[in-house]
């Protein structure tokens, strides 16, 4: 094997001294050096002879971050947060608080950072996406998001995890998840760190003397301070340069987030893992002297470095407790470290109190490489064969029909680039090829003939339902466009490939996190780092659950979350793993049969059964510990859902689109209540103009639109497609009177709370129907689906989509303008003839249009209770008295739409309203209205009404 020699080289930054603390680039082909006086500085790593960009900032800076390649953030003593762009020279001001600012952390892939002070809050703000439009003006206010119980001393964020470790002063190491808008204290690791107090000290400069001094100091010093074997420690005469103010409390993060170390108090480095946050392993040094920084390296994570207060660097491999390199740097006082990978070797930059930098090259070799070298060196088997543990081998079809030369994780979002040549190789697919090969793409790109989509696999159990077209045949069909049912077809063929879908699932598309499912419950998300897969669950009732993660060695890219665990299914492999949320059970792992081509594309889990559907249309069902209990054959599946015994499934064939079945199994009975019955959706690409807004990254990732499948609380099926329209199927138990009943249009809603404008960036992704309220998350943004963080839930009450756009704008333009006249002295609508600006307030219903939307919406939800009542009983204990509710809501609506008819004169549609009336009082209320209209006839019809219902009750007893 041969023999790495690490070498040290230094290099003057800052010829006047003082505190420079070190930061990469996001290429890691900068460095960028802020220097405590006010001036920083931007190296290149690759061009060293190339004179640095010299930039003005902040005087006593506290901590720097790299935002980007043009981009960093630095923090001060007074409290002061700037952004600078070096290659615009702009300054933006972020965050200006009354005490010290002590550390920032990006989080979000960047979106945000939050800043730690000594008032004990914890400070968010949104940064922008285009450094050009980094203005104050325009940027999101601050927003307190947390208070620590005492000062913060050090933050540390894990971006695979999304967990934010913060040290306080009293030793305490709080962690926090930030899978939500709102923090989640997820646990907390008493006197794990040195108690620190930060030291105050004079933050302005000592005149042009103690300039010169220490500069003449330095210049006297000349060419000896490159050497580490002579002379005694350089001697800082900062005020600031106090042990106390230099100690390292901060946690620091394994590359996959499942591990991380803190500096201890006794001059170790302690490593947890992050399943239970138990001690892994403790790493001594030499000198026991406190530590001054710990960084794991950021490749894969298999050395932690650290320096320590006699300047002496320490580098281990932490899994066997070995110090692989050590040294101690004589007349420097160092700050900070910093990894930047050199190839297959590992490189440490070293920042210090005199203005030098120091670089250990060669310190380290990496075992495993990035995902973009993975792929790229095909002949290394070794490397190919564990990247994905066990089955990785499977994970080919795509590949292999597209050429087989090179396995990639199904979690990496390669269906992004199935339709390339369709979409001219847009933006997205360009993301999506860095987000796999990196950066260097001239060299090490790999070339995937995804344009062949001939070759791809749509017949996947074997019917010979497809014909098989060659390319002579399809350019043949391409010029018959007066066929326009044989080329829809065929487009449709060669596009729909089956997907592996989960309900609430989201597409990786650029980056490097998704949702593998959502509902009402929480949620499950996994990260992808170099190849590595870790996995978190998520609950949003936080009392009685607990979120929890653990490293994903198979590439899991399905999953269900219930109330009693969470399954897991691996698509290629066919691998099922189901984890319980609590201890009491055990988890258990099983392999499902698949033939060639053949995938798992769905599965669901309650408290008694497992089901798991594939492209073949093979329904298997498990019991709740993993016993097969049958297996059947149906169309090939795309979706399913289950609640209790009950099985919803969603199928597509190319011939006859998109259908649905549904059936019970039970100990007791087992019956099918619709089987393979059309469902009322289209495909992304057959819909109208409406869906003009879809995003093809998504519509890549889910062929069919479908966003989520669910039970209602009561146990109706319900589907929210890509017409944003949630429906409900009704009389669901009687195959020839069950229909499908649109219950809530979202994006009506939208449109209303917008005021009417029709271009929106907020869209709604489902969670689940409780009663007559839809649990959503609003996404706001060019995507339609949640990113993270995720936002908190909302609710959306449902509403019959009857109200007509024109109607409800012209009506909110005429009270808008009456609301003018009686306010005209009102500075806003004083003197303006200009409705539109009027209309971006919410539109408000009239009551007169939103009694009949009512009157629909408590027909709807009466027959869907009573249908639950009739056949499941009261499940909750409270339907009754919610039927008798929606009763009483039905007549007060109808007794609105009859004093309109009676106000128009109208006895004929009065009394129509009449006859829908259900309680005798209702009646009463209609009679009385009707002769306060003076329809002394129409009275008359309504008591003889009244007279026969109560003839046809005693008859009845």
């Amino acid at each position: 094997m041969e023999q790495i020699i690490p070498t040290v080289k230094k290099r003057t930054v800052f010829e006047s001294g003082g505190k420079t603390i070190i930061a990469l680039s996001q290429d890691d082909n900068r460095l960028i050096a802020a220097n405590k006086n006010g001036i920083t500085k931007i190296l290149l790593l690759n061009k060293p002879e190339d004179e640095p960009e010299v930039i003005q900032v902040s005087e006593n800076l506290t901590s720097l971050r790299a935002l980007s390649n043009e981009r960093f953030i630095l923090t001060t003593v007074k409290g002061d947060a700037f952004e600078y762009n070096y290659k615009g020279q702009k300054e933006t001001l972020l965050l200006r608080t009354s005490l010290p600012l002590r550390d920032c952390s990006l989080i979000h892939n960047g979106k945000t950072i939050i800043f730690a002070s000594d008032d004990l809050e914890l400070v968010s703000v949104d940064l922008a996406d285009d450094s050009e439009s980094a203005d104050p003006s325009k940027r999101s206010k601050s927003n307190q998001i947390l208070t620590l119980p005492d000062q913060i001393s050090q933050l540390s964020y894990s971006p695979k995890t999304n967990i934010l470790a913060i040290s306080l002063i009293n030793g305490n190491v709080q962690f926090y998840s930030l899978s939500s808008a709102q923090p989640n204290k997820v646990h907390q690791l008493d006197n794990c760190v040195l108690p620190k107090s930060y030291q105050l000290f004079d933050k302005t400069t000592d005149g042009d003397e103690k300039k010169s001094s220490k500069l003449d100091d330095i210049l006297d010093d000349d060419i000896s301070d490159l050497s580490d074997d002579e002379g005694d420690s350089a001697k800082i005469t900062d005020s600031e340069f106090t042990e106390t103010n230099r100690i390292c409390t901060r946690v620091t993060w394994h590359p996959t987030g499942l591990w991380f170390a803190v500096p201890d108090k006794y001059g170790s480095v302690k490593v947890y893992t992050l399943k239970n946050y138990s001690l892994a392993v403790t790493l001594s040094t030499e000198t026991s002297k406190k530590l001054i920084d710990v960084q794991f390296d950021t490749t894969n994570g298999e050395h932690i470095a650290a320096i320590d207060m006699d300047n002496r660097l320490t580098v281990w491999k932490w899994k066997t407790d070995e110090i692989i390199y050590t040294k101690q740097f004589k007349n420097m006082q160092l700050t900070n470290l910093l990894w930047k990978p050199n190839g297959e070797l590992l490189d440490l930059i070293l920042g210090s109190w005199t203005g030098i930098i120091t670089t250990v090259s060669n310190i380290a070799k990496s075992s495993s490489t990035k995902i973009n070298d993975k792929i790229d060196n095909s002949s290394d088997n070794a490397t190919k064969s564990t990247r994905n543990g066990l089955f990785v081998d499977s994970d080919d079809d795509e590949d292999d029909m597209a050429g087989g030369e090179s396995q990639i994780n199904p979690n990496i979002d390669t269906v992004a680039k199935d339709d390339e040549n369709d979409n001219n190789q847009d933006a997205n697919n360009e993301d999506d090829d860095e987000a796999l090969f990196g950066d260097d793409q001239e060299t090490k790109k790999r070339k995937y003939h995804f344009d062949d989509e001939e070759d791809f696999i749509d017949d996947d159990d074997n019917g010979g339902y497809i014909e098989r077209n060659s390319s002579d045949n399809l350019r043949k069909s391409k010029l018959h466009k007066s066929s326009n049912f044989t080329n829809t077809t065929l487009t449709n063929l060669n596009k729909f490939k089956y997907k592996p879908l989960s309900p609430g699932a989201t597409p990786f598309a650029s980056s490097d996190r998704r949702y593998l499912t959502m509902n009402n419950i929480g949620y499950v998300s996994t990260v992808r780092n170099n190849g590595q897969y870790s996995i978190t669950v998520s609950f949003f009732d936080l009392g009685r659950f607990n979120e929890y993660h653990f490293e994903d060695l198979f590439g899991y890219d399905i999953c269900f979350l219930n109330e009693d665990g969470t399954l897991f299914a691996q698509s290629k492999t066919g691998q099922l793993h189901y984890r319980p949320h609590d201890t009491l059970h055990s988890t258990w792992t099983k392999l499902v049969s698949l033939v060639d081509g053949e995938i798992i594309t769905s599965i669901a889990s309650t408290s008694h059964r497992v089901i798991v559907g594939t492209s073949s249309g093979y329904c298997t069902s498990f019991n709740e510990y993993g016993l097969i209990l049958g297996m059947e054959k149906l169309s090939p599946i795309v979706l399913l859902t289950a609640y209790d015994y009950r099985v919803f499934i969603i199928h597509y064939s190319p011939y006859h689109g998109i259908s649905y079945s549904l059936f019970e199994q039970s100990p007791t009975k087992s019956i099918y209540y619709q089987r393979e019955t059309p469902l009322p959706s289209n495909l992304p690409n057959t819909l109208t103009a409406k869906n003009k807004m879809s995003d093809p990254d998504y519509d890549r990732f889910n062929p069919t639109g479908i966003k989520s499948i669910f039970f209602s609380l009561y146990g109706d099926p319900c589907v929210f497609g890509s017409d944003n329209v949630l429906i409900v199927l009704s009389k669901w138990r009687y195959n020839m009177e069950s229909r499908w009943l649109p219950i809530l249009d979202t994006d009506m809603e939208i449109w209303k709370m917008a005021g009417g404008k029709e271009d929106s960036d907020v869209h709604v992704w489902p969670l689940g129907l409780i009663y007559d309220t839809l649990n959503c998350v609003l996404v706001k943004g060019k995507k339609q689906w949640p990113e993270f963080p995720l936002p908190l839930p909302s609710e959306m009450e449902v509403k019959i989509p009857v109200l007509v756009k024109s109607q409800l704008l012209e009506e909110h333009k005429l009270k808008l303008k009456k609301d003018a006249e009686e306010n005209e002295f009102d500075r806003d609508l004083d003197g303006s003839d200009d409705l539109d600006t009027n209309v971006e307030k919410e539109i408000t219903v009239p009551v007169n249009i939103a009694a009949e939307e009512e009157y629909v919406r408590s027909k709807v939800l009466s027959s869907l209770l009573t249908d639950t009542i009739e056949n499941d009983g009261e499940m909750y204990g409270n339907e009754n008295d919610l039927l008798q509710t929606l009763v009483g809501n039905f007549d007060k609506s109808l007794l609105r739409l009859f004093a309109v008819a009676c106000s128009s004169q109208n006895t004929e549609k009065a009394l129509s309203i009449v006859q829908e009336l259900k309680q005798d009082r209702a009646l009463t209320a209609a009679a009385k209205i009707s002769e306060r209209a003076e329809m002394m006839t129409l009275t008359k019809r309504i008591n003889d009404l009244r007279e026969t219902r109560f003839e046809q009750q005693i008859n009845n007893i």
